[in-house]
């Protein structure tokens, strides 16, 4: 481990010790619940076996599922966050999956995040920063046989794949030095107004009920330094309880994208609805929408609220002759549903997104599934030892690769883009599904709950960028060995006691011909040695009690 990243552990270690010592002497504490925690899971499985309502889950952020403070609300109230640390360390190459504003790195990667909470009547602030330390070792990057030439003024490590004419912000490496960064994290200053809650923040935020991906929105980037406004709580309607959220946010390029500081900022708006019918409590259908575009300052952030509710058409359009593409707005959409069994302790779910709109009830009809992309899941739970623990296995699913209708209409690669270069990414990580543009994923598991541990398996595969190995020229027609995938299985569990919370998971995988190596069926590659890589991923995340 570098010196820096020892720097930043004994940092992480001293600050997470001083709260604690602060509690023994009787200090307030805030414990903010995030997203992918221990908690977070607990409370799913609490729903699935009906011990809590389902409200509030299919679109969610820290704030607002985080309970307040108790006390006289006109006096001001504040406490410390109790400080989360998180480590991760991968043996050969980068895995970084949902982890917000941490990219995982090859080596030692670590986060510390710390702050305070304070209410004062309607208001609220959250201020909770995040530390972030990375070794950031290099590993082989693609040869020029697998690469397209990267134009005028492009980082050698971006995406040697999106670059024309559609492209995206997304580093195969992060620069070849050790990271250290400071992160907004999970801050937000938010007013209530009654029924509806407004204010500033740069949270992240999960839309959809897809466990391991959300496409439109998720934590596995840094958060967006935005604008919102959302329901206080559901709104009671005569044929159900309804959830709004709607934002306007900037976005971000990484450092290791192109030299033109001129487009480093995007704004994204977005627009978000949960309905919980009144038929069927524990089902719960929602629409997601957001749109992204160039933006020439901050100020001209807040004038993007209502860039949902324009351009519902395609998000592009032919030109005169047909020869070429006019780039129109972009846009990411979706429908899903989750339906809750809590009798059976089963549920299943469903997400299903697209980036353009049908041009007419024919188009839709004639290629439903032009631009799509998907996540389907379900999870099944039963208690056991007379209710004291429950076993529960789960399975998903998700393709962001593009259909067989791009034969017949032009479509892009899932979170590219031809107008906004950077594509659908904040600082260099896709904001939406964690596996990336033109990937697909298959997960399962089983755990076992008690009340104060949690111990499980798992296992899984990835195909990564699929749409990218039928760009550059092929030295055979056969690609079907070229594939580039991840196999991987492991092991995770939680403790928690009066000395705090440890969530740890240990994952074991294999990727086989890392960024498209084989180039020939599966045949003997003549001009490039195939490229196999074994990795140990080994995640730690404590906080204190």
């Amino acid at each position: 481990m570098s010196s820096r990243c020892w720097s930043a552990l004994c940092f992480a270690v001293a600050c997470i010790g001083a709260p604690v010592a602060a509690q023994a002497s009787g200090a307030l504490l805030y414990r903010l619940e995030t997203i992918g925690t221990d908690a977070d899971d607990r409370a799913r499985l609490a729903q699935l076996l009906g011990q809590r309502p389902t409200l509030g889950y299919l679109l969610r952020s820290p704030s607002s599922t985080t309970p307040m403070l108790g006390g006289d609300r006109h006096r001001l109230r504040w406490a410390v966050l109790v400080p989360e640390f998180l480590a991760i360390g991968n043996s050969s190459i980068p895995v970084s999956l949902n982890d917000g504003a941490m990219w995982a790195g090859r080596g030692v990667n670590l986060s510390l995040r710390a702050g305070v909470h304070a209410e004062l009547g309607p208001v609220s602030l959250t201020l909770a920063p995040e530390l972030l330390a990375s070794e950031n070792t290099g590993y082989e990057m693609p040869p020029p046989e697998v690469s397209l030439p990267l134009p005028a003024g492009r980082s050698p490590f971006s995406s040697p794949w999106h670059i024309r004419p559609n492209s995206i912000d997304l580093p195969l490496r992060f620069g070849d030095s050790p990271l250290r960064t400071v992160d907004l994290g999970q801050s937000t200053l938010d007013v209530q107004a009654g029924a509806v809650t407004f204010g500033v923040s740069s949270e992240n935020e999960w839309w959809g009920p897809g466990i391991h991906n959300a496409i439109v929105l998720s934590n596995n980037a840094p958060g967006i330094p935005r604008l919102f406004l959302r329901t206080t709580q559901p709104v009671e309607t005569p044929i159900g309880k309804i959830e709004a959220r709607w934002f306007a946010g900037g976005l971000t390029e990484s450092s290791f994208f192109d030299g033109d500081a001129t487009n480093d900022l995007r704004s994204i708006a977005g627009v978000g609805l949960a309905w919980t019918t009144r038929w069927k409590p524990n089902l719960t259908v929602g629409f997601a929408r957001t749109v992204y575009a160039p933006v020439s300052g901050w100020d001209r952030i807040p004038l993007r609220l209502f860039d949902v509710f324009r351009t519902w058409g395609l998000s592009w359009r032919p030109a005169a002759d047909d020869s070429t593409q006019i780039p129109g707005r972009d846009q990411v959409y979706s429908i899903f549903a989750r339906w809750v069994f809590p009798q059976d302790g089963l549920e299943v779910y469903f997400e299903w997104a697209r980036t353009t709109f049908p041009s007419s009830p024919r188009d839709l009809l004639l290629a439903p599934d032009h631009s799509r992309a998907y996540t389907v899941g379900l999870q099944w739970a039963k208690p056991v030892r007379d209710g004291r623990a429950t076993v529960r296995v789960a399975g998903e699913a998700t393709n962001l690769e593009k259909s067989l209708t791009y034969r017949d209409q032009p479509v892009a690669t899932f979170y590219t883009s031809r107008r906004v270069i950077q594509g659908y990414t904040q600082r260099g990580q896709v904001i939406g599904a964690a596996i990336g543009p033109g990937s697909s994923s298959q997960w399962m598991s089983a755990d076992y709950f008690a009340p104060q541990w949690r111990v499980g398996a798992f296992a899984g595969r990835i195909r990564w960028d699929d749409d990218a190995l039928y760009f550059f020229p092929p030295l055979d027609d056969n690609k079907w060995c070229a594939h580039d995938v991840s196999l991987f299985a492991g092991i995770s569990g939680s403790v928690s006691g009066r000395w705090g919370r440890v969530q740890a998971a240990l994952t074991r995988g294999e990727r086989l011909d890392m960024f498209f190596y084989r180039l020939v069926g599966c045949a003997p590659t003549p001009s490039l040695d195939i490229l196999d890589k074994r990795n140990t991923t080994l995640e730690l995340r404590f906080s204190a009690p």
